[in-house]
Parts: C-alpha cells; structure tokens; sequence
C-alpha cells in the first residue's frame, strides 16, 4: 500500500501557519514537505534536527537565496521553528523549483515597481500588469508539474507524509494518485480573503479578465499596501485583511 499523504494548503497569514503547525503535530507524519526553495532543504533539515540555530539558519539561506532570503520563506517561520516540536523527529525536504523561485524573485521586483509606479502617477498600466501576470502563471503551472513529480518521487519510501502548499494541489493529488497513495486535503487558515493581486491571479487563469478589472483590482491592491503592509508584518496585515474584508464572519459591526 502507497503512503497516506495530508495535503495542508496554507494560505500566507500567520493564523494559517500555526493551524498548519498544529496539523504536523497531529498527523505525526515520517516526512514532511515544505513547498520552500528545494536548494535549501539540507539546510532546513538542520534546522529541524537541532544542528543548526534559527539565527544561523537565516544567514545561510542567505547565501543561497534572493535577498531579503527571509521574503522568500513565505510564512513558514513559525512552521520552520515548530517542527522541532514534532512528536516522531520526521525528514524534512523541500519541494520548492528553483526556476519558479527565480522567477517569483524576479516577477516580484517587477510588481513592486509596477505598484511603486501606479502609487506615484495614480495610473494603471493595465497591458503591463496582464502581461507580467500571464508570464508567471505559464512558469508557476509548469513548475507545479515538476514539484508534484518531486514530492511523489520523494515520498514513495515513506509510509505516513505530510505535504504544505500554498496553492490548490491540482498536479500534485493526481501525481500521488497514479504513485497509489493516498491523499487527503484539509485548507487552514479558513476563512481568507484573497488580497487583491491573487484575485486578479486567479482570474488571469480563468480568462477573460477585463482592463476595467484589472485597473479597480490595482488601484485595490495600491490601497491594501498603504494601509496595511505599510503599518504591520506582512503575514499580521494580510490576517487584518481577511478579518476586516469578513467582518460579517466574525462578529463584527464596522465594514471596511
């Protein structure tokens, strides 16, 4: 019999992060697989094992990674110190492809100063913004094809796995499936709202977007940065975001 699998998609905010952490301790999993950079999963090994300090993890990552390296832990710090809290002491790898993280370094200088640019003149560049955003979605769905094949590559020696993704494990279930293990997805971090540059992502890959659309949903993330990653943590203003934008869920009277 394959390897029972749990698929934790982990949307990026911090109560996402510590559902996900507390799902690790519950699944007591022989392996776990973090969707991080794969050329830092030694690295990432140590830290679990306790070789290696947090202090001295984030220096060595940077020498491997984009600077700021810490950007491109993607809301796994408290997952990242947890995991030496787990139960079982699991292998720890990273599935993450390099050419997708390159290019995610790359596209995002490119949507800072695409948004520093509508910031300044108050104008959408709405044919800049698709194509930038079209390009990237070519190279992430072909990069999640190369990490599904890593993770069932990977987890074929293992009997129980845990796997954390940010995105919807469309390659990734079928690629277990056909390895026949069997995989299971629970979502964290619910109820979120998406910000507005992933659901203008979101509709770029459905198609038929509008420039109309894509102008409100820019001008949207623009005021996002000003009054919420400006003032707080990335991973605190996207948890702000959610509860602000689903005030009706959580008991509050005050709208956004």
């Amino acid at each position: 019999m394959g390897a029972e699998v749990e698929i934790i998609v982990m949307p990026p905010s911090m109560r996402a992060s510590k559902e996900a952490a507390a799902e690790l301790k519950r699944i007591k999993p022989d392996v776990v697989m973090l969707n991080l950079p794969e050329n830092i999963s030694d690295l990432v090994q140590d830290l679990a094992s306790e070789d290696l300090e947090y202090e001295d993890f984030i220096e060595k990552i940077g020498e491997r990674l984009p600077s700021p390296a810490e950007a491109w832990l993607k809301g796994y710090e408290y997952i990242l110190l947890e995991l030496r809290e787990l139960e079982r002491s699991p292998d720890v790898y990273c599935y993450g492809d390099l050419v997708s993280f390159e290019v995610e370094a790359r596209r995002a200088v490119e949507v800072a100063r695409l948004t520093l640019r509508t910031m300044i003149t108050g104008r959408v560049d709405a044919d800049e913004w698709l194509k930038l955003l079209s390009e990237e979605r070519r190279i992430i769905e072909a990069g999640s094809i190369r990490e599904a094949e890593k993770v069932a590559s990977t987890l074929i020696r293992y009997e129980r796995a845990a796997c954390i993704s940010e995105h919807a494990p469309t390659h990734l279930k079928a690629r277990l499936a056909r390895e026949g293990m069997m995989a299971r997805v629970r979502y964290v971090g619910q109820p979120y709202h998406f910000t507005p540059l992933e659901i203008l992502r979101r509709k770029i890959v459905k198609g038929g977007v509008s420039r109309e659309e894509v102008e409100a949903l820019v001008k949207e993330h623009v005021k996002f940065i000003r009054e919420y990653v400006y003032h707080k943590p990335l991973l605190e203003a996207l948890d702000e975001w959610s509860v602000r934008k689903l005030y009706w869920l959580h008991g509050r009277g005050d709208k956004p």
